[in-house]
């Protein structure tokens, strides 16, 4: 039979504290989130926050296969993010742009579920396997929750 790779799929759901982006005595402020497909986790998890908000295409070079970005309000909650991912995509990396950065979490990789190999008369009853991750952006930083079953 031909074997044909299936890209595994994400789907992402993101929560903001009701404090999330406060700054010292400011109101909290929507905090950006930035959600990037990648092929290798090391450059991300390298590079400092403003080479990557700056610039990400040239810190993160090839392993960057795609990006997204949006807001979350503080004490938004269940914002969804999901998709194909690529066939060479191994990562999720997540950014989180917070006011002060200070001791904060602002960055979190997630692996993906490797492409699957399937026989091209079995797709149909065939689903790739799946990234569900929940995200929150605390006031400590970002955290993935653990799904309860």
């Amino acid at each position: 039979g031909h074997a044909k790779s299936v890209p595994s799929r994400y789907s992402l759901v993101f929560d903001a504290d009701r404090q999330v982006n406060a700054a010292a005595g400011a109101q909290p402020a929507p905090i950006k989130i930035r959600v990037l497909l990648l092929r290798s986790d090391a450059e991300f998890m390298d590079a400092d926050f403003f080479s990557l908000q700056n610039d990400a295409k040239s810190v993160l070079g090839n392993s960057l296969l795609d990006s997204d970005q949006f807001f979350l309000t503080p004490g938004q909650t269940g914002k969804k993010l999901g998709g194909q991912s690529a066939l060479d995509a191994r990562y999720i990396g997540v950014i989180a742009e917070y006011q002060n950065l200070d001791g904060k979490t602002w960055r979190i990789s997630l692996p993906l579920p490797e492409p699957t190999e399937t026989n091209f008369y079995k797709v149909w009853q065939f689903s790739p396997d799946e990234l569900e991750a929940h995200i929150v952006a605390g006031v400590s930083g970002l955290r993935p929750v653990k799904k309860v079953d």
